[in-house]
């Protein structure tokens, strides 16, 4: 990166610090012709135009897959029974380099523990251990059968990379953000476009300070996380009864249904009422991590295996996630947090 460009970015970030939100343009970026706003968690930014288009892309992912850099799902090789994995890579064969780990903020050790499945990204090993064993604690108190529940991590805390319906960002989607697109062209310099990545490394719309749709600047990425049980499925469903017949669901709750008709997960609302405690370790892990850490509840089949629909984007089982072991070891936090006492 030249110094100029170097200079150019300092200069954006000082003027953000100094100026605070006011410095932020308020209005978001208008779609262009082909493109479309994706939706994450409540938050919705422009997609870029199609990467999947770019023959270059496609020629880096074809020489990628056959040097056995990137698999079939576009995931490094190496795996959590093995302890480790390859260097981060997107599903292009996209390589992270030192400048992206400088404007992400990572060390190499984060990439390391990362690798090794120690921690996510975000997070170190004694966070992980201390929010995992918590998690269990909170989905099923004394976990008599913890076989009963798949925990795996999911989203880019995990893999590094967003999915392939994230496009990484382009001068274009960023115009009328003059910080964020000036933080774009300080991270990546002259690099063609063809030479990026093509998918969004981690918390890379939140670090550019890019805004969503409504003018907000998007927050830190999630911690996604699916927990796939026939009994908690079961127990939320009997909660979901109980609120229809009172007359206590909303009439959104009631349009979305108890399954989310595209992405096959319980209602939010079902699981609140139902495991309250599990919303109480949300909020407690929130504050510790400084990003929300979000549960989806799936019935003990998983996910809905997608490969073969739209962008054939599926988080079904795969041998390369990462489960969240069941750990018997002392819960990090006062046992009165998981009890429903007013003194929380």
């Amino acid at each position: 990166m030249s110094r100029q460009h170097r200079r150019l970015g300092v200069l954006a970030a000082a003027t953000l610090i100094l100026l605070g939100p006011s410095a932020a343009p308020t209005i978001a970026v208008s779609p262009s012709p082909g493109s479309a706003a994706k939706s994450v968690h409540g938050q919705s930014v422009r997609a870029g135009s199609p990467a999947d288009e770019n023959p270059h892309f496609e020629k880096r992912r074809q020489e990628a897959q056959a040097k056995g850099l990137i698999d079939a799902d576009g995931r490094v090789p190496g795996s959590q029974r093995e302890g480790i994995r390859a260097w981060p890579r997107d599903d292009t064969g996209y390589r992270i380099q030192p400048r992206d780990l400088e404007f992400l903020g990572l060390t190499r050790q984060q990439v390391d523990w990362w690798r090794r499945y120690q921690a996510p990204l975000g997070t170190t090993p004694q966070q992980f251990k201390e929010l995992s064993s918590s998690l269990y604690q909170a989905l099923c108190s004394a976990c008599e059968h913890p076989e009963e529940y798949d925990v795996r991590l999911q989203g880019s805390w995990a893999f590094f990379f967003s999915g392939r319906h994230k496009n990484f960002p382009t001068e274009r989607d960023l115009a009328g953000q003059p910080l964020a697109l000036e933080r774009l062209r300080a991270w990546m310099g002259s690099t063609p476009a063809s030479e990026r990545p093509a998918r969004r490394p981690f918390e890379t719309l939140y670090k550019l300070g890019a805004l969503d749709e409504n003018g907000t600047p998007v927050g830190p990425s999630d911690g996604d996380i699916h927990v796939s049980s026939d009994l908690m499925v079961a127990a939320a469903q009997k909660k979901w009864d109980e609120l229809k017949g009172a007359g206590k669901l909303t009439d959104a709750d009631i349009q979305k249904g108890f399954i989310h008709q595209k992405y096959k997960f319980v209602n939010r609302t079902a699981v609140r009422e139902a495991f309250p405690n599990l919303e109480k370790w949300m909020s407690v892990w929130k504050e510790q991590l400084g990003r929300p850490v979000v549960p989806s509840l799936f019935p003990s089949s998983g996910p809905p295996d997608k490969t073969q629909e739209g962008t054939g984007v599926s988080t079904h089982y795969r041998d390369s996630d990462w489960l969240v072991p069941f750990s018997p070891s002392r819960f990090p936090f006062p046992a009165r947090w998981y009890a429903g006492s007013p003194a929380w």
